[in-house]
Order: C-alpha cells, then sequence, then structure tokens
C-alpha cells in the first residue's frame, strides 16, 4: 500500500498541515517555520518509500505543468533544423519543471482527449492547424505559442526574419556576378509563411539590381534539372527553399557532368549539420534554431503564469545569417558548359 502523507507527518510528529509543504519543499511554508523540521520530513518519506502523487498535485494545483506539441504532419518535428527547437524548447521546460506532451493531431481524435481534457497546461505549434481544431483551442483559452509560423495573428509567435534571409542569399549572388538566379521550391513542400517569405526577400533584390526572378515553386527536382541544364539562357545560380533541395540538385547535376560551384552556384536554408560536410560544403542561410525553441517555451510559460497580461500579441524575431561555403563563386562563362546527358 502507497505512504501517504498523514503517516509520514504522525511519523515526525508534524501536522499533516506541516508534512505537505515539507515534501514540495515550499520555502515560504515549510522553510520559514524550521528548516531543519523540513528535512526531517523528507527523509522520513525517502525511508518510508513514499512517491508523490502527481496525478493529485496537479489537481490540486490546477496545473498538470504538461506542454503540449500539436502537429499534424511529423516530418516538422522529426525531420531537419526543427529537431534542434524541439530540443531547446524541452530543455528550457524541463528547467521549470514541465515536461513535453506529444499531441498528433489526426483522425482519431485522441488528441482531444489530451488537449481539451485538462491534461496539458498550454501548447506548442509549428504549422497551421484545421479550423475546427484551432476553434477548439480558442474555445478551451489553452495558452498557445507558434514556432517559426505566424499563421494565426492572434497568439504569440517566435517566426525567422526569411524575408532577410533570402535578400541576403540573392545579394550575395549578385554580388558574384550572377544575374540569372532560379528560386526553386520542391513539390513537397507544404503550405507555410516561409514559402512566401523568402519568394518577397529574392524578388525585392532581383527587383532592386534591375533583374527578372526566375522561379519555380512546388516543382519537382527533375523540372529543376530541366531548367538548369538545357536552354541558352540557363541560371548560373540556384537559390533553395531548403538544404533539402540542395543536396537534390547537387546530386542531380553531378550526373549530368555540371560542377558546383564552377558551372552552377547553389545556396540553400536552414544550415542543417550534414550540409557542412558535402562536396562542396553548402553555401546556406542559417539561423538559431535553439534560440527559437527557448524563446517559445518562454513566451509561454509567461502566458500560463498569467505574467504577460499586455493586450499586444508578442512577436519575436529571430535573424537568419548567410553562411558562405564552397557551393557558391564568381559566375562562370556558361557558353563553355557542356553538361553530359545522364539519366536521373
Amino acid at each position: 500500500m502507497a505512504v501517504t502523507i498523514y503517516e509520514i507527518a504522525k511519523q515526525a510528529g508534524v501536522s499533516s498541515s506541516t508534512g505537505a509543504p515539507g515534501l514540495r519543499g515550499d520555502d515560504r511554508t515549510a522553510y520559514r517555520r524550521s528548516a531543519e523540521t523540513a528535512e526531517r520530513i523528507r527523509q522520513i518519506a525517502r525511508e518510508m518509500g513514499y512517491r508523490p502523487n502527481l496525478r493529485a498535485r496537479a489537481f490540486s494545483r490546477g496545473r498538470t505543468r504538461g506542454i503540449g506539441l500539436l502537429y499534424t504532419d511529423d516530418a516538422w518535428i522529426f525531420e531537419g533544423v526543427n529537431t534542434e527547437v524541439v530540443n531547446s524548447l524541452v530543455r528550457r521546460l524541463q528547467r521549470d519543471g514541465h515536461h513535453l506532451v506529444f499531441c498528433p493531431i489526426d483522425g482519431r481524435g485522441a488528441w482531444q482527449e489530451i488537449v481539451l481534457g485538462g491534461q496539458i497546461d498550454g501548447g506548442v505549434v509549428f504549422q497551421p492547424l484545421p479550423e475546427d481544431v484551432s476553434a477548439a483551442l480558442r474555445e478551451r483559452k489553452l495558452p498557445l505559442v507558434l514556432l517559426g509560423d505566424n499563421s494565426d495573428p492572434t497568439v504569440p509567435q517566435v517566426v525567422v526574419d526569411d524575408v532577410a534571409g533570402a535578400y541576403a542569399a540573392t545579394k550575395h549572388l549578385l554580388g558574384l556576378g550572377h544575374r540569372r538566379i532560379l528560386l526553386f521550391v520542391h513539390e513537397t513542400v507544404k503550405p507555410h509563411c516561409s514559402v512566401q517569405d523568402r519568394l518577397a526577400g529574392y524578388r525585392t533584390a532581383m527587383k532592386e539590381a534591375g533583374f527578372e526572378p526566375c522561379e519555380l515553386v512546388r516543382k519537382s527536382d527533375g523540372d529543376a534539372v530541366d531548367v538548369l541544364v538545357r536552354g541558352d539562357n540557363r541560371p548560373t545560380a540556384v537559390i533553395c527553399y531548403s538544404d533539402l533541395e540542395s543536396t537534390l540538385l547537387v546530386h542531380a547535376l553531378w550526373q549530368y557532368g555540371i560542377a558546383i560551384p564552377a558551372d552552377i552556384s547553389i545556396v540553400g536554408f536552414n544550415d542543417v549539420f550534414a550540409t557542412r560536410y558535402m562536396t562542396p560544403p553548402l553555401t546556406t542561410v542559417g539561423f538559431d534554431a535553439a534560440k527559437i525553441g527557448e524563446l517559445g517555451a518562454e513566451l509561454l510559460l509567461k502566458g500560463i503564469s498569467g505574467q504577460d497580461r499586455e493586450n499586444h500579441v508578442a512577436v519575436l524575431t529571430v535573424k537568419p545569417k548567410l553562411i558562405v561555403r564552397g557551393s557558391t563563386a564568381p559566375v562562370a562563362n556558361r557558353a563553355a558548359v557542356a553538361p553530359q546527358e545522364r539519366a536521373v
């Protein structure tokens, strides 16, 4: 049978009202009365094999200390740079005694018991949720934070300045003498604010320089290769929506005998760890992914505790940085490029 607080208090010779705060380590009660008594209570509890009932404690405090990670597509959570965001989020939450609860939003409806049934104190979202889910969350008045997404202006958010990142990447290539610069977004990319923001930064830089944008949005890597290797007015550089597109293109162009960056320069986005060890290492736009998780956790904890009572919705922006490596170089004489036809 589980040991109770009343049994521990009786063994320690104190009342249950003194024993309970002592077990919690509550400085505002037990330590003020007697630090020695509080430590003796905890020692007796250890000797008696006491284990706190966390569910009962959460009920009495009105808090579970659980934070839900709500998502519809697990690729956003378990692939790419967002894994670092989640790791940082968890570390920051744990410092305040909170834990992360995975809440996949699927057709089975299991998320409703967790999210709407009071098993979490707040939620973190990486991508737009279905409207019925968003409506349920608003009705529940569950504190939320968006990470890397700005789809709901009523919710606090931490976003990357993707406009500035794409602008910097385009200016870098223009500075190397490139004029025909392709922006490529793969067909598998889900609708997200970052797509439009990166397009906007690219278009602004091209317009300022007096050159026409060349965009290939939600097309296959095969489509991109066709644009890059055939015709007389081929792009001399590519900005990819993410490092994934960059990896696909480097491999495909290698099969055609096209050298990076001697023939074509390539810039990625997100600075995934492995791209530093590509041949050549990838020039990319990176950002402090750990900072996103840390800032998101702090915003959410303020919302849960009621500290953030201001009327405006907090929007924190993480600045990107251009990381120049070996995949970009001054524009080559494209007349000398004669790609070999190989199957891809």
